[in-house]
């Protein structure tokens, strides 16, 4: 018999004893021995059964919410708008050493649908690093506050992007996002143009083998 059975015989005792008075065919139990049967449960429990964790030992919010915090500046470029077009991501950690570059050559697309590309790119290396805490920065006006809500998204394509980012976003526990100069955007936009640079040097090497 475990310490929790032992326990719950004790208090049926106890029980018993103080709403039969006596009827049954034990004698009744007197106030001193009732003490000691309560006291014998109330020290197993003490000494045998683990205590519930109070709200002071569980994790605290601000805990909970510990973890990888970013800081993701992200650029979207297309040369002819519609064109051959690139995203780039620089990911860094606040006050930590995490550093990473991102570029992905996109295809022929616009400029604003870049932005938004590069937009899930940075959204799914933050899920993927399980990040608490994201801040994207970016120079797009358009896509920032179609982002925060303060412009609509009419284009349908963007609407289509919009909304993947959304889904993306809530899954982060904190997520802002700011739209800074160019002059603050130039690692960004240096890797987008690298992602197209890169394409159109590999399409040219491929048309000279032909």
């Amino acid at each position: 018999m475990g310490p929790d059975k032992i326990c719950a015989v004790l208090r049926r005792l106890a029980a018993k004893a103080v709403t039969d008075g006596g009827a049954s065919p034990s004698p009744r139990l007197s106030p001193r021995v009732l003490g000691a049967l309560l006291e014998a449960a109330e020290l197993i429990e003490r000494v045998y059964l683990p205590v519930p964790p109070t709200q002071t030992d569980l994790p605290s919010a601000s805990r909970a919410a510990e973890g990888l915090r970013l800081v993701m500046n992200i650029d979207g470029a297309a040369r002819g708008n519609p064109g051959p077009a690139g995203i780039g991501v620089m990911i860094r950690e606040k006050d930590g050493p995490l550093e990473r570059e991102l570029w992905k050559y996109i295809g022929r697309a616009t400029n604003n649908v870049a932005e938004y590309e590069a937009l899930l790119l940075a959204l799914s290396e933050a899920g993927r690093l399980k990040a608490a805490e994201v801040t994207i920065r970016s120079d797009s006006e358009l896509l920032v506050r179609q982002v925060q809500g303060r412009y609509r998204v009419r284009n349908p394509r963007l609407g289509e992007l919009h909304s993947q980012a959304c889904n993306l976003m809530k899954a982060i526990p904190s997520f802002h996002i700011e739209h800074v100069g160019r002059e603050r955007n130039c690692q960004a936009d240096a890797l987008a143009n690298r992602a197209i640079d890169e394409a159109l040097a590999a399409s040219g090497r491929d048309q000279g083998r032909t």
